[in-house]
């Protein structure tokens, strides 16, 4: 455009205004880039993963405090068994020592039992741990 020499330092001043303008807004937008750089977890996508990571790990420590109580219960129930059938075997050798009804067979018979609660014992739980291939966890990744 052509102004008149009167015009021109009125039509100057607009543009450093508005190239003021331009630098401030370029300045506050580095600003904006400079704060989102240095706060990752307030990314809304990040606290999504931060999300998932809690309740997956959760999940686990679940599964494995259950599988805890239940070995716990096994353990528990199986020593139960055990004591009952010892205690039986105490009640039946205190009433033959008792009555002094006994003789070799008897013996013999009180001796394989005992060894067959003493391996019962020592024998390990018919408990195993199964894993099983599909996951509780939805795994997650980005696409871009």
């Amino acid at each position: 455009e052509n102004f008149c020499s009167q015009d021109l330092p009125k039509h100057h001043q607009e543009h450093v205004l508005e190239l003021e303008k331009i630098v401030t807004d370029c300045d506050a937008f580095q600003q904006t880039i400079s704060e989102q750089q240095q706060d990752l977890n307030h990314r809304p996508l990040i606290q999504q993963v931060n999300e998932w990571e809690r309740d997956s790990i959760m999940k686990i420590k679940q599964t494995a405090e259950d599988c805890r109580k239940r070995l716990i219960k096994s353990t528990d129930d199986n020593i139960i068994e055990m004591k009952k059938k010892l205690n039986q075997f105490i009640a039946d050798l205190r009433k033959l020592r008792d009555d002094d009804d006994f003789n070799e067979i008897h013996l013999n018979d009180l001796r394989v039992l005992l060894e067959e609660l003493k391996k019962k014992l020592e024998q390990p739980l018919n408990v195993s741990i199964l894993e099983e291939p599909t996951s509780f966890i939805n795994k997650i990744s980005i696409s871009s």
